[in-house]
């Protein structure tokens, strides 16, 4: 995000048409030269380094975040349509690296920009993704803010290894995309009516010098610079990291003592159901969670993003891109990130995505997915990183802590006849024989023929890639290779927002650093990559439906900062 310190607006009327060559002759100290109409843009622009302590807090940006590598400066005229430089081929000003100079930490355009005499408003985007520059090149006559302003969608790219290439609109190898950051008015003495502005154009009607009131155009131009406009520009992109808490609790818990009883070993993350859709700029609205000025916003937001809401069917549901499984490997197609050690070290971006209250589902929000070894036992009775085997059931669920535990109770149970089984044992043998159904067309060598005869022997032998992925059935035996296990997050925005389904609740806002600090591990996570597995939830049911996987603690940094906990 970068405050615009100074951004110059000058119209230099110089000369008129011929028809008007008399009214020239009577301005004669008028130097701006002859027969054009001319205004210029001055742009002086800094890095925000405002911190504070509040609800939601600022921090300031990494380097290479607020780098202007290009800039598209935009007019409108007064029916908010664009206007331009009577000279000028297309209707956005592309300024490059190389364009701009620094001076005390500002920075700012060498050479005052060109625009056309009726500008009142003033648009400028940073380093715009694919899809926007392209629009943004192809602007044509007409054009209004609204035009500019609809709905992008970025392309699915099938070809590529993971999802992650949905950033590349909005974070890419020539800086992150930036836009004017909108207006809170607060000029109303009941905060009760303080509000985001819908629009982000920049009024400069007050800020327009015009030559023909000035002898030479040097004159005009330090008029202009002595009446500076005010602008900022903030970030499209949201940002995560996930770091570990100092005191990692991992479930599950004795009952008197709550002493921990369970083994942990975080792995890595990413980052699943990421938005295609977006608006260049959002509207803004007000969550609960307080920022106390000063600062760079006056006020906390949540954004409008396209697929905010429903008109009937599951309009909030699109857009919504979900990692997939390779389909040989079973591996999920993801960029595994490491933890943070410390603050910023390992942090990705995506693209905002928000949703309106009634609309907070699991298969609407941006979610972290961790992967990690668990075991249930503690250190001496089990060694994590071996393969564990788990019956589900509800809370009379049962853990093996080895295949040769699991083979024990299966097989004097299979020796009963079915009506002298209990019914966890008819469980047990079912689930066992699905489990060898499920995972034998994986057995490439040894087969046994079926599950009384299979050994971990055999299992390793065949070595089969995330073979807790071919036990994701309702019914059979949860097979944890390796202790691997999976756990997912519904992000968190508004920590302020405890109450059910409560607005601004769930999502990720662009402009927002969401630090995600895993505190607690209440106990297993699933074998498989979370989505469509029989513990997973429907897309379309409420996220405060059913309990959270992880408990972290939420920071979220303007970049705006935030404290929240969550449990896995």
């Amino acid at each position: 995000m970068l405050k615009i310190k100074s951004i110059l607006v000058s119209l230099l009327a110089v000369a008129a048409l011929a028809s008007c060559s008399k009214e020239n002759d009577e301005s004669p100290e008028v130097d701006g030269g002859k027969d054009y109409d001319v205004a210029y843009v001055s742009i002086s622009m800094t890095n925000p380094k405002t911190t504070g302590t509040r609800a939601s807090s600022e921090q300031p940006s990494l380097p290479a975040e607020s780098l202007i590598n290009e800039l598209y400066v935009i007019t409108f005229n007064s029916s908010k349509a664009v206007t331009k430089d009577a000279d000028a081929t297309k209707y956005a000003t592309v300024l490059g690296a190389g364009t701009f100079g620094t001076n005390s930490g500002v920075t700012t355009p060498n050479t005052p920009i060109k625009v056309g005499t009726d500008t009142q408003y003033l648009l400028v985007i940073a380093n715009p993704g694919i899809v926007l520059k392209n629009r943004l090149d192809n602007i044509a006559a007409g054009a209004t803010y609204a035009t500019i302003n609809t709905m992008i969608t970025v392309p699915t790219q099938t070809g590529k290894p993971s999802n992650a290439y949905l950033v590349e609109e909005v974070v890419h190898s020539n800086g992150c995309a930036m836009i004017n950051a909108g207006f809170f008015d607060d000029s109303d003495g009941d905060p009760a009516n303080h509000a985001w502005k819908d629009e982000c154009l920049l009024d400069v009607s007050d800020k327009i010098v015009l030559a023909k009131d000035y002898k030479t155009e040097t004159q005009a131009l330090n008029a202009a610079k002595s009446n500076p406009a005010t602008l900022e520009i903030e970030r499209l992109a949201a940002k995560l990291e996930v770091m570990i808490g100092g005191s990692l609790e991992v479930g599950p818990f004795e009952d008197v003592t709550n002493a921990s009883l369970g083994q942990f070993d975080f792995g890595n993350w990413t980052i699943d159901y990421y938005n295609s859709l977006m608006f260049p700029f959002a509207k803004k609205t007000t969550t609960e969670s307080s920022h106390t000025s000063p600062g760079f916003y006056k006020s906390n937001f949540y954004t409008v993003d396209p697929n905010f809401t429903t008109a009937g069917g599951s309009e909030y549901l699109t857009g919504l891109v979900k990692n997939v499984l390779d389909a040989t490997t079973r591996e999920p197609k993801v960029e595994w990130v490491s933890k943070s050690t410390v603050a910023g070290e390992n942090c990705r971006y995506c693209i905002e995505n928000t949703m309106d209250e009634g609309f907070q589902k699991f298969g609407a929000a941006t979610r972290l997915v961790l992967k990690g070894k668990y075991a249930p036992w503690p250190v001496g009775e089990f060694t994590l990183g071996d393969d564990w085997y788990r019956l589900p059931n509800g809370t009379n669920s049962v853990n093996f802590k080895s295949f040769a535990d699991l083979l024990a109770a299966y097989t004097p149970a299979k020796a009963k006849a079915d009506a002298d089984r209990t019914a966890q044992e008819k469980l047990l043998v079912s689930a066992c024989e699905l489990f060898y159904a499920q995972i034998q067309p994986a057995l490439t060598t040894n087969d046994p023929g079926d599950f009384a005869s299979l050994s971990q022997a055999i299992l390793d032998a065949n070595n089969i890639q995330n073979g807790g992925e071919l036990t994701k059935e309702e019914g059979c035996i949860y097979w944890y290779p390796k202790s691997l296990n999976y756990y997912y997050y519904e992000i968190r925005h508004d920590n302020a927002a405890n109450d059910h389904m409560e607005y601004g609740k769930y999502g990720v806002v662009r402009n927002n650093y969401y630090t995600l600090t895993l505190t607690k591990v209440n106990g297993n996570g699933t074998p498989w990559y979370p989505g469509g597995g029989p513990e997973d939830p429907d897309e379309e049911e409420d996220i405060d439906k059913l309990g959270a996987y992880l408990h972290f603690e939420i920071k979220v940094a303007p970049w705006i900062y935030w404290t929240t906990n969550f449990e896995i």
